[in-house]
């Protein structure tokens, strides 16, 4: 796999939301990652803030979830304050909110032809928006592959924001959760799927060069990375709302995430679901977050 710089100045695009989720703090994640130093850190500018209208808490029976005319007009301004970023020549580094900040960084790319996606999550939120807790960020993935209502789903015509057999899916903890609870299946997908066991039998360097291969052979324009903080331990991530025990220790994230970047696959990469309200007052396990970006980016 070649190796060179992640190309373009990286420049920070905080979208302060919880619409995919709940109102339980974790829009403040941009926010204290940012006052921990992340663009100091990177060596990043800061593009600037969107934040989302206010929560609202009544589930629509016809679209299966809470807030969704509002995340997709979120997700569509995102979009076109990313493609600043990228018009400028920038790499851009979202910072959620919530995991439906994926459907507008996807967005932003599919308006500029073909593209990939790395999604690094414990979860593979990969739900039929009727048969999930009505919150976004359970079927981001699952509405971003073309499923579920058009408003969302197929924005501005352009759905699915990325296809299926463009996908890579890695180190999810959520098997037996998916197959008693109804979720859809990502191993009957034409996607490169492994789970953390997967992960951790294939070797974390062997995961990354199949990963990279997978996507160069398709040919694609252009490859987002999401890069979901539950991925990580729960022993050190224990900030956010949905956690499962296990998961990534910060040098597999790296060492996935990072050859990737090197690759000159990844265009921009996303940040999300770490919530400050749920971690110490010293913010440790925003700080190991914080630590695994910079690695990633360096």
């Amino acid at each position: 796999m070649p190796t060179r710089s992640v190309t373009g100045p990286r420049c920070v695009l905080y979208v302060e939301t919880n619409l995919g989720l709940r109102p339980s703090g974790v829009e403040r994640l941009g926010g204290i990652l940012l006052e921990l130093g992340l663009a100091e850190r990177v060596g990043a500018t800061v593009a600037g803030i969107l934040r989302a209208p206010e929560f609202d808490h009544r589930r629509d029976p016809a679209l299966g979830a809470r807030n969704v005319p509002a995340a997709a007009a979120v997700a569509t301004e995102q979009a076109n304050q990313i493609e600043l970023i990228l018009d400028s020549g920038g790499f851009p580094v979202v910072l959620g909110g919530d995991d439906s900040v994926l459907l507008g960084c996807l967005l932003a790319l599919r308006r500029r032809g073909s593209l990939g996606l790395v999604l690094l999550d414990g979860h593979t939120d990969y739900w039929d928006l009727p048969d999930g807790t009505g919150e976004l960020s359970d079927s981001d993935f699952w509405i971003a592959t073309g499923h579920g209502p058009a408003l969302i789903a197929d924005l501005e015509g352009r759905g699915p924001l990325v296809a299926p057999e463009a996908c890579v899916v890695y180190g999810h903890r959520d098997r037996a959760e998916q197959l008693e609870g109804g979720s859809q299946d990502v191993y009957r997908e034409p996607m490169l799927v492994r789970n953390l066991a997967e992960l951790r039998a294939a070797g974390m360097e062997n995961a990354a060069n199949h990963a990279a291969a997978f996507l160069a052979a398709r040919g694609l324009d252009r490859v987002w990375l999401h890069l979901d903080a539950d991925c990580l331990d729960d022993a050190l991530m224990p900030a956010v709302d949905w956690r499962i025990k296990g998961g990534l220790a910060p040098t597999e994230v790296i060492a996935l995430a990072r050859p990737l970047l090197q690759s000159g696959l990844i265009a921009g990469m996303d940040v999300t679901i770490y919530n400050p309200s749920l971690d110490s007052t010293d913010f440790a396990a925003g700080r190991v977050l914080l630590d695994v970006i910079e690695q990633i980016l360096a």
